[in-house]
């Protein structure tokens, strides 16, 4: 029963997991709720999110606050055209709805698929900010990229983002305290699995040197022929 709460056993693994998201999800919806800085937000989640699966150590919240600050201008610019191009598209539906005898409904059909490919590309955007040094034209690019070499697991983390609204749809008001808990941070994980396996494939490979392959630098290689210089003369004088 004593190795059940064993530091290093499965359950206290998973509680110590529990307890990250839930202190992350708290973090993240603070800032999402202020202006401007929710793709900061974001960003220091999935840092600290990819850190979690990787089972790297982290401390949450500084992480987070150091992803935060460093991607803060970044983040911040491609927020604020996510939620232009968002209001643009919303404009548009009500559009749609308002003028449905008028336009063909092929319109929609196409507006939607727009729509669905657009959110797909986003999800990738924030977890490359966290964790590739790009501009955010470069960022856009490869979430582009991103979106349509991971297909299905693309299609996998729009569902599974999701959720949230989901279970907001069917339990109401019901589910507002375990989405204050984990609303983002419990999709942002799963979401986080599914394309860890698919930012390895193009992060560098650093490579340990054998013993046989070290090499000095000039310094060192100095240091080092005058020391054995020094033994030589010590054993010439005995």
């Amino acid at each position: 029963m004593g190795k059940i709460f064993d530091l290093d056993s499965p359950v206290m693994r998973v509680l110590n997991v529990v307890a990250d998201l839930m202190i992350l999800n708290f973090a993240v919806l603070l800032f999402v709720l202020v202006p401007f800085t929710g793709g900061a937000a974001l960003t220091g989640m999935h840092y600290v999110l990819l850190k979690i699966v990787r089972n790297e150590e982290t401390y949450v919240l500084k992480g987070f606050w150091k992803s935060f600050k460093l991607n803060f201008k970044q983040a911040t610019i491609i927020w604020i055209i996510i939620v232009a191009i968002s209001a643009i598209i919303g404009m548009d539906f009500w559009w749609i709805y308002n003028n449905a005898g008028a336009i063909p409904p092929v319109y929609a059909y196409i507006m939607f698929g727009i729509t669905v490919i657009l959110y797909m590309v986003s999800l990738y955007i924030f977890p490359l900010l966290a964790r590739f040094d790009n501009p955010v034209r470069g960022t856009l690019k490869n979430a582009v990229m991103f979106a349509i070499l991971g297909l299905p697991r693309t299609v996998a983390m729009a569902i599974i983002s999701l959720i949230p609204l989901l279970l907001l749809y069917f339990f109401e008001l019901r589910i507002i305290p375990i989405l204050m808990m984990f609303g983002f941070a419990g999709p942002g994980f799963l979401m986080a699995v599914l394309y860890n396996g698919l930012f390895l494939k193009f992060e560098p490979k650093v490579e340990v040197p054998k013993d046989d392959e070290m090499h000095l630098d000039d310094e060192d290689d100095e240091e080092l022929q005058a020391a054995i210089k020094r033994l030589q003369e010590a054993r010439d004088k005995k």
